[in-house]
C-alpha cells in the first residue's frame, strides 16, 4: 500500500460545492495536481486546477482516467436529510450503487479515498453524551442509511481487495462559500437572513443540540485524515462543543448586535435531539484539534456574507 503522502494528485468528487470549494484550495495550496469534478463547474475554484463535468452515475471516462496514483475525496450527494423516503430508491442508485461502481472499476489501482459521511446523521438518536466512533449507528432518515451503507461498502472492499481508504464523519462545517438559500447550513442560512432583515423559521422549539465547526477547522481535519490517518479507520471531525439553535441566536445578537426576526415552526422527525462530536481519536492519531471559535467562526462568516451578497442572487 502507498503512503497517501506520496502522491501528487488529488481528485475531489463534487467540487463545487461549499465544502469542495473549500478543500480545492487547500489542496491547491499545498501544491497538489488538482482535479475537480462536479455536474457543473464554478469559476470558484483554483486557477490551476483541472475541470471535469459530467454526472457521477454514468461513471465518466475521463474522471475514470484520472483516478490512477491519487487522494480521492469523495464529496458527492445527491440528497440531504430529509423526513421523505419519495426519492430513497434514486438516492441508493446514484450515490451508493455508484460508489460501488467506481470501487469495482479502480479496485486495483493506487488510490487513498477519503468518504465524506455524515456525523450529524449515521448515529441517530443517543443518550446524550458525547458521541465517538465506537458507537452505535441507528440512522433515522434515508441520507443516514446510505452514507452508513456505501462505509459499509468501503470497509468491505478492503477486505476483500485491500484498497486504502479512509472515511469521515464530519459535523456541521458553517464558513465562506455554503449557500445560505439551499435548505442546509443552519448558521449561514439564519446570518444571511438576520443580515436582511428577514424572517429566521425554526424547526421545533430551538432546543436542538448541535456540534458546528467553521469550514478552515474541518478542511484541516480532512486533510489530516487523508495524509495521516489509518488506512480503514473513520474519524469523527467536530469540536464537542454543542449548542442549541436557541443560543445561536443569542450569540449571533451579541457578537454581531443584531436582532434576529424568529418563527418557530413543526418540529421534522428527521432531526436527532443532540448530536455531538467527540474528536479524540483524529487527534490522537493526527494531532488535529478545531481552533476556532463560534464567536470567531460567526463573525468570519457574516464579514464574506456581507461581502459576497451578489454571490446568492
Amino acid at each position: 500500500m502507498i503512503p497517501p503522502t506520496s502522491y501528487k494528485k488529488a481528485v475531489i468528487l463534487g467540487a463545487a460545492g461549499f465544502i469542495g470549494i473549500n478543500l480545492s484550495h487547500a489542496l491547491a495550496q499545498k501544491g497538489y495536481k488538482l482535479i475537480c469534478f462536479d455536474q457543473v463547474t464554478t469559476p470558484h475554484w483554483p486557477q490551476k486546477a483541472t475541470p471535469i463535468t459530467g454526472d457521477f452515475a454514468t461513471l465518466s471516462a475521463e474522471l475514470l482516467q484520472e483516478l490512477d496514483h491519487a487522494l480521492v475525496f469523495h464529496l458527492i450527494s445527491s440528497s440531504r436529510p430529509s423526513p421523505f423516503t419519495i426519492g430513497a430508491a434514486d438516492e441508493v442508485s446514484r450515490d451508493l450503487v455508484t460508489t460501488i461502481r467506481y470501487l469495482e472499476e479502480t479496485r486495483i489501482r493506487n488510490l487513498r479515498w477519503v468518504f465524506l459521511s455524515s456525523g450529524g446523521t449515521v448515529y441517530g438518536q443517543n443518550n446524550g453524551k458525547t458521541i465517538t466512533e465506537s458507537e452505535p449507528t441507528n440512522p433515522i432518515c434515508s441520507y443516514g442509511v446510505v452514507k452508513l451503507a456505501i462505509e459499509k461498502y468501503f470497509a468491505l472492499y478492503q477486505k476483500l481487495h485491500g484498497i486504502d481508504y479512509v472515511t469521515v464523519r464530519l459535523s456541521n462545517p458553517y464558513g465562506p462559500w455554503q449557500h445560505p438559500l439551499r435548505g442546509q447550513g443552519v448558521i449561514s442560512t439564519m446570518l444571511y437572513k438576520a443580515l436582511r432583515n428577514e424572517l429566521i423559521e425554526i424547526w421545533g422549539d430551538g432546543s436542538n443540540v448541535r456540534d458546528y465547526i467553521y469550514i478552515t477547522d474541518a478542511v484541516h481535519g480532512v486533510l489530516n485524515a487523508a495524509m495521516i490517518g489509518k488506512s480503514g479507520e473513520t474519524y469523527n471531525i467536530g469540536t464537542a462543543f454543542g449548542l442549541s439553535i436557541n443560543q445561536l441566536i443569542e450569540i449571533m445578537k451579541k457578537t454581531l448586535n443584531i436582532k434576529p426576526v424568529v418563527r418557530y415552526c413543526a418540529a421534522r422527525s428527521v432531526d436527532v435531539n443532540r448530536n455531538v462530536l467527540n474528536f479524540m481519536k483524529i487527534s490522537a492519531h493526527t494531532g488535529w484539534k478545531p481552533e476556532t471559535s463560534i464567536d470567531e467562526g460567526m463573525a468570519m462568516t457574516a464579514s464574506w456574507l456581507n461581502q459576497n451578497f451578489e454571490f446568492f442572487k
